[in-house]
């Protein structure tokens, strides 16, 4: 699958609204053309009125006819785009694609009455997300590290990876990565193990610490419709 990533600075206070529409007019919608939700969070910590979707298309042929269906629909000219777009100061996006060890989310399918598929109604997760820049290039280099020895000892620590994204289109060098916990407790207990583990410090560390160029951190939720790791 490809990423349609975005990034939206939304006017102070309009998260709320903003994310109401989205459930209610957007993302039934984008479904109804065969767009498939991989990612909804809003900010809690870091830089506030953040909102982040990110939206899976089979192919490049795929999204051109998608959006094309959706932007064109009677429904989000007349009803969603009069209610998003005062609400939003800014947007970002890039085409991003995935590795093979990320998470791949179906389609949820229609969104119930009550706005809530049945297996995210009780999601309390929180997201440690993170947006990195890298040299040119070194892009592969991380990746492997972080299959081979990163991924593994953060699940050994009780973390799950709910998304993993590299930059195709728009700002290159680009890497997303998303760590779910179950709740703030968690993510201070967990973080503060993988840090402390031999592993990570005399392995890992030493591998990626000179690809780096920049590192941003949010801390982030999602909302009741957005998908979260199993």
């Amino acid at each position: 699958m490809i990423y349609d990533f975005r990034m939206y600075t939304l006017k102070p206070g309009a998260t709320p609204e903003y994310r109401a529409g989205v459930k209610e007019i957007s993302l039934p919608i984008r479904q109804r053309h065969g767009v498939t939700l991989a990612g909804w969070y809003w900010s809690e910590i870091g830089a506030l009125n953040q909102v982040v979707h990110i939206w899976g298309y089979n192919d490049t042929k795929h999204m051109k006819e998608a959006q094309d269906a959706f932007h064109s629909d009677p429904e989000w000219t007349q009803k969603y785009v009069p209610r998003a777009q005062p609400l939003v100061e800014s947007q970002k996006t890039w085409l991003m694609n995935s590795p093979g060890f990320a998470p791949v989310y179906p389609i949820v399918g229609d969104v119930p009455a009550d706005g809530t598929p049945e297996f995210i109604k009780k999601n309390k997760m929180v997201f440690d997300f993170r947006m990195y820049t890298f040299k040119p290039g070194s892009v592969p280099d991380y990746m492997s590290a972080v299959e081979e020895v990163a991924i593994p000892i953060r699940k050994r620590h009780g973390v799950k990876l709910a998304g993993w994204y590299y930059s195709d289109v728009g700002d290159l060098n680009q890497v997303t990565h998303i760590w779910a916990f179950d709740d703030l407790k968690h993510l201070k207990e967990a973080k503060d193990a993988v840090a402390a583990d031999p592993e990570w410090t005399g392995t890992y560390v030493p591998r990626v610490r000179g690809l780096l160029v920049a590192q941003n951190t949010y801390l982030m939720n999602t909302s009741e419709f957005g998908p979260v790791p199993e």
